[in-house]
């Protein structure tokens, strides 16, 4: 191993490193891009990317009415949300049956419905996406490049929405996903807060969502803590579907509970115990365009859910202040609420 890597060490061309000032760069950089591929702030997209990544022009208009759309992972949050009066709403079962039963019930009173996709898509589990579009739901909460891949190839797909985990940070991927299939898409939870309005600034307008309440999903994993902690099983045959029955968390070294989530491929996911609020950015997420606000639930109650879909939704709606949401919020969060990534760090230079 050391011949081979003294072999090709050898090979590599060295050369001095130029270190150029930036505005030297982007000087350079202007000079030799062609006009046509310099970036249109209407469409938010390089025009040299080609026809067929061109953004469709359904931009959100500045009187559109702001939207809180909560997330739901079971029927009593479903049922709460429906009686606090939410139009739309985004749920995300363990298991398809159940699922497909809240999707006629949500549509049932009235509501808009739409269905989440798994966080990671393994070849040949694109008949979960399948499934997902037969259900015939308003829209579809993308999670992975493939699922996007797959549902945006569907001769007849419902109206597609990105989630955070599709790690959009910057304008150019922003337009770039935009112009592949997507409506709308949630910016990554990377990102803190000068960051998210320095993609806002330069997305197209009322395309990009935030997500202003969640517990951060810490940790994906296909190893299974319920079938190994409550079961001899192996598998989702042998296993007994201990998850059905059972809520696991894992406690840390502080005394912090973090919820397991299973999804419908039997993978894991890991949430902070601690809720992370963007309650003091929507003013000025509002101004910029913002539309589109995403409550994401995990095993809050129905009462714990009212109270936090109604406060935001007043916050949105500009009649409740932003630390009297956060108040509210507290109140039942056993850990307390953070900014979490919201916060500007100190870059050091």
């Amino acid at each position: 191993r050391r011949a081979i890597v003294a072999a090709l060490d050898a090979a590599v061309v060295r050369v001095d490193r130029v270190v150029a000032q930036t505005s030297q760069i982007e000087r350079v950089r202007i000079e030799v891009t062609p006009r046509a591929d310099r970036r249109d702030r209407s469409t938010g997209l390089a025009q040299g990317l080609g026809a067929s990544a061109t953004i469709p022009d359904i931009a959100i208009p500045d009187i559109a009415a702001p939207l809180v759309v909560p997330l739901c992972r079971t029927d009593a949050q479903l049922d709460a949300v429906i009686e606090a009066g939410a139009t739309d709403v985004e749920l995300d079962w363990m298991e398809m049956v159940g699922l497909s039963r809240a999707v006629a019930r949500a549509k049932a009173r009235g509501l808009r419905v739409g269905v989440a996709t798994v966080r990671v898509q393994k070849p040949g589990e694109e008949r979960i996406d399948a499934h997902l579009a037969r259900l015939e739901p308003d829209w579809i909460l993308v999670r992975s490049w493939g699922s996007l891949g797959y549902l945006a190839g569907l001769a007849d797909h419902p109206t597609l929405h990105g989630d955070f985990s599709l790690n959009v940070t910057n304008s150019l991927t922003a337009g770039w996903v935009l112009g592949h299939g997507l409506e709308t898409l949630t910016a990554a939870h990377d990102l803190d807060r000068d960051q998210l309005f320095a993609l806002l600034a330069q997305a197209p307008r009322g395309r990009v969502a935030v997500t202003v309440h969640h517990h951060i999903p810490t940790f994906h994993t296909e190893h299974c803590v319920y079938a190994h902690l409550l079961s001899t099983g192996k598998d989702y045959k042998t296993c007994g579907r201990p998850c059905e029955r059972s809520a696991v968390s894992l406690r840390d070294r502080v005394g912090l509970v973090h919820p397991v989530v299973v999804d419908v491929g039997c993978r894991n996911t890991i949430f902070n115990a601690q809720a992370q609020s963007a309650a003091t950015l929507v003013p000025a997420l509002l101004a910029e365009g913002v539309r589109r606000f995403r409550l994401e639930l995990v095993r809050e109650t129905a009462d714990e859910t009212q109270t936090l879909f109604t406060a935001y939704a007043a916050l949105a709606a500009g009649t409740l202040a932003p630390a009297e949401v956060v108040r509210r919020a507290a109140v039942h969060e056993q850990f307390g609420v953070t900014r979490g990534t919201m916060r500007t760090l100190t870059v050091l230079r």
